[in-house]
């Protein structure tokens, strides 16, 4: 009589992986919350952090910017002639088609524009005019500069005469806009300082 063959069934070499049951997987997702949230709030206190530095250095870079500003036009500006009638009720020119006018300051100047229906320039979120500096009973014709939004495109602002002396304000939100435009440097306002002298004025293309 044939005995019958036994067959042991052979082990699976290759086994299915375990099924993660729901427990298990909310137990991961869990696990993971921590760890996102470090990273959230490390990424969080960098932008809090670095803010305030950028727009101190925006600020810093856009004062100085105007300052050049005045030296540059001033060149123009201050040019026989172009002081004729300076400082009346309607200026002889603009200072954009002053800008338009000399090649150098088209370069020096490409992303300044005209303020619709205003006399003024925008450049780098200060705008710029004609106006004077007054000391007593004496007005000199001056450039002015002053932030298009006091706070947050500049602070300071700053006139500049003819003899290349330059003098500024911490504003305090005085000058900002079109609605509050600086007109007259009354060097009677302890606020206005000079911060160069005559003398100490340079050829801004040198």
């Amino acid at each position: 009589m044939a005995r019958a063959i036994q067959t042991t069934p052979a082990s699976d070499p290759d086994p299915l992986p375990k099924t993660v049951g729901a427990a298990d997987a909310k137990g991961a997702e869990t696990q993971g919350v921590p760890a996102a949230v470090l990273v959230g709030a490390i990424a969080l206190l960098v932008v809090l952090v670095s803010l305030p530095r950028f727009r101190a250095h925006v600020l810093r870079a856009n004062q100085s910017d105007a300052r050049l500003t005045l030296d540059l036009l001033g060149k123009t500006v201050f040019a026989e002639g172009w002081l004729e009638g300076f400082g009346a009720a309607a200026a002889p020119d603009e200072l954009y088609d002053v800008v338009l006018s000399e090649k150098p300051l088209v370069h020096r100047f490409q992303d300044a524009r005209r303020v619709e229906g205003a006399p003024q320039m925008l450049h780098h979120g200060y705008l710029v005019d004609t106006g004077h500096v007054v000391t007593g009973a004496l007005r000199r014709p001056a450039l002015v500069t002053w932030p298009n939004t006091y706070g947050r495109s500049g602070d300071a602002a700053f006139a500049r005469t003819r003899d290349g002396a330059m003098y500024a304000h911490r504003n305090g939100g005085l000058w900002s806009g079109l609605a509050h435009p600086l007109i007259h440097a009354d060097l009677s306002d302890e606020g206005w300082r000079l911060i160069r002298g005559p003398r100490d004025a340079v050829d801004p293309s040198k």
